[in-house]
This record gives C-alpha cells, sequence and structure tokens, in this order.
C-alpha cells in the first residue's frame, strides 16, 4: 500500500464545500421511507443511533460552521425533524454510541470525545490522544471502549471522566514501521470485545484485514485470521458467538463461534460496506458506497443470501432498533428507514 494511500485514507473528511453548497434530489430506494431528504444547514452525517422508535442522535460535520465543525443533532420524532445540540466541538464527529435515553458519547478527530449524561447537555471529555477515534462503545454507564488510528485504544471505568491509554494515540505521518488503522469496536461484556480495521506493512507495501479479540477487558488482544486484505469498516455481534464484519470491495465476513473463523458472504457489490446492523440471526442491513453512489443490502437468512438496491447517496451507518425499526444515514442528512 503506498504512503499516498494511506495518507488519503487517514483523512476522513475531506471537505467539497462547492458540492455540498448543491440541493440533491434523491430517488426513493425501495421499500424505504425517506425521512429528510438533505440536511439544510449543509452537514455531512456520519453516524447514526437511536434508543427508542422516537429518540435518536446523528453526528458528523457542519460546513457553517469553520471554528466549531463538529456537530451533534437530535430527533424527538423518530428522525423527521432534527435539531442542533448546544456544544462547540472543533473536530469533526465520527461516531455516537448511546447506551440508553441518558447516557452518550461521540468521538472524533484530535482524539476528541463529548459526553451527555442526560441525552441534551454535552461536555467534552479528556481522551489524552490526539488521533483520529473512530469507534467507541460502553458496556454500562462506566465501562467504555474507543478506537481510532496509529493503534489507538483507549478505556474508561468511570464514564469518561478519565481515559486510559492501553496502546497507540501517538499522532505522526506514515512511515515506515507497520500500524493498525482501528475502524469499530465492540465488547459484549465488560471482558469479551473486538476491535476491526487494516494493518499496514509500509516496507511491503502491503496490508491485511485485521480483527482482535480480547477476553480480559483490553489488556491482551489475539488476532483472528480472515484471509483477507481489505480494509474492515465495522464489525457488529449478536452474542458471544455470532458476528459479521464488513469493509472495502464489498467484503463480508460471518463467525458462528466467535471469530474463531471467518466465512465470506457475498454481498452482490464491489463498493465499499461501511456499517452492518441485525436484529436477530436472520434480519439484518449493510449500507455503503462512494461519492455519487450509495449501496443498501438486506438479509432475511443470517446473510446466506444479501438484497442489494442502490441509491445516488453515500451511505454512512445503519443502525437498528428491532427487526420493525431501521435507520440509514447518508452523507449529506439523507435518512431513510423501512416502510
Amino acid at each position: 500500500m503506498s504512503k499516498l494511500k494511506l495518507i488519503l485514507r487517514q483523512s476522513y473528511f475531506i471537505k467539497f464545500t462547492i458540492l455540498c453548497s448543491l440541493i440533491f434530489t434523491l430517488p426513493a430506494v425501495a421499500g424505504w421511507v425517506i425521512l429528510q431528504q438533505n440536511d439544510p444547514a449543509i452537514r455531512d452525517y456520519m453516524t447514526i443511533t437511536f434508543t427508542g422508535k422516537q429518540t435518536g442522535w446523528v453526528a458528523g460535520t457542519s460546513f457553517e460552521d469553520y471554528e466549531n465543525p463538529g456537530f451533534i443533532g437530535f430527533t424527538m420524532d423518530g428522525g423527521k425533524t432534527w435539531e442542533r445540540s448546544e456544544i462547540k466541538l472543533e473536530s469533526d464527529l465520527t461516531e455516537i454510541y448511546f447506551l440508553d435515553a441518558k447516557h452518550g458519547w461521540a468521538v472524533g478527530q484530535n482524539g476528541v470525545i463529548a459526553n451527555t449524561t442526560n441525552g441534551k447537555d454535552w461536555d467534552i471529555q479528556i481522551s489524552k490522544v490526539g488521533t483520529t477515534l473512530t469507534s467507541i462503545h460502553f458496556v454500562n454507564k462506566d465501562v467504555g471502549f474507543a478506537v481510532g488510528q496509529n493503534d489507538t485504544i483507549i478505556s474508561t471505568r468511570n464514564g469518561g471522566r478519565q481515559w486510559k491509554i492501553l496502546q497507540g494515540g501517538i499522532v505522526g505521518e506514515v512511515g515506515d514501521d507497520d500500524a493498525s488503522m482501528f475502524n469499530a469496536v465492540q465488547f459484549i461484556d465488560e471482558k469479551n470485545g473486538w476491535v476491526a480495521g487494516v494493518r499496514v506493512f509500509p516496507r511491503d507495501k502491503t496490508q491485511k484485514s485485521i480483527i482482535l479479540k480480547t477476553e480480559d477487558g483490553a489488556q491482551t488482544w489475539n488476532p483472528q485470521e480472515t484471509g483477507k486484505e481489505d480494509i474492515l469498516e465495522d464489525i457488529f455481534f449478536l452474542d458471544a458467538s455470532v458476528g459479521w464484519a464488513v469493509g472495502e470491495n464489498g467484503l463480508i465476513l460471518h463467525t458462528n463461534n466467535g471469530g474463531n473463523t471467518w466465512t465470506e458472504q457475498t454481498s452482490g457489490t464491489e463498493e465499499t460496506i461501511r456499517s452492518v446492523r441485525f436484529a436477530d440471526t436472520n434480519i439484518g442491513w449493510a449500507v455503503g458506497g462512494d461519492i455519487g453512489v450509495g449501496v443498501v443490502l438486506s438479509t432475511t437468512d443470517g446473510g446466506k443470501s444479501w438484497t442489494l438496491e442502490e441509491s445516488k447517496e453515500k451511505m454512512e451507518k445503519v443502525f437498528v432498533l428491532d427487526k420493525m425499526n431501521a435507520w440509514l444515514v447518508g452523507t449529506r442528512g439523507f435518512i431513510i428507514k423501512p416502510e
């Protein structure tokens, strides 16, 4: 993998001011209801989450606020209308996670972490790292983990009032040293969790997909072999055994044994798949794409077969509350849910 490609890969937000000043008219994706066509304030949505059928949050980048581009929005009507939360964030946000209707966290560039304990008012937490944080997960209101670029893994045992650097966290240009870029983290309890991303070997100009598992609360990590070279963008486990990982070139991986072995599922697309979530062992969705093209995948048989739909909007995230309630978000604020 070339140094230039990796540097470009590390830039999670490229601001196309001219393009984003346009109004995009998007065709409905079959079987989905459009809740929002595009964000009226010219903001990019990178992530979405809900704690109930009506209450949810989004996070990403505001192009109108150059000094504080990071934004968090919330809805009380299932995603039909959104309001911006009152917090100034100097960095773009990459992911938002809510444990329940009160306790939530958002992460982003420059190691930024924002936290709320009432679902409305937000405060900045000190991550102690300067790298971009890409994913965050809490198993309860105290114990949480976040991951990001340059081998970064951090943890907290008091809700984020104090974060501990477990590894990485150092900002630096791409050099000759091997490095991991973590894009997703999930824990099923305080001890057992996974991270996913890519391991880069600059001297050999190669890379490989990476999934690591911990059974001791992130003190030690064991690699799980995938046999792939694609960048993994997301990972999701229903329980200690059943999980999926997705990434570049339409890659979908599945495991029934906690990741001891991973097998590839046929997605039917070569676009990057950026997010995957399941309601149960059968019903799930995955989304992705790139500028000008988006993909929405659905399955009713655990991924043995996937139904592919396309849109003109790059899809960033899917969040599943249950098999009847799911939300998909596209970069420019395009939000849809099943009919």
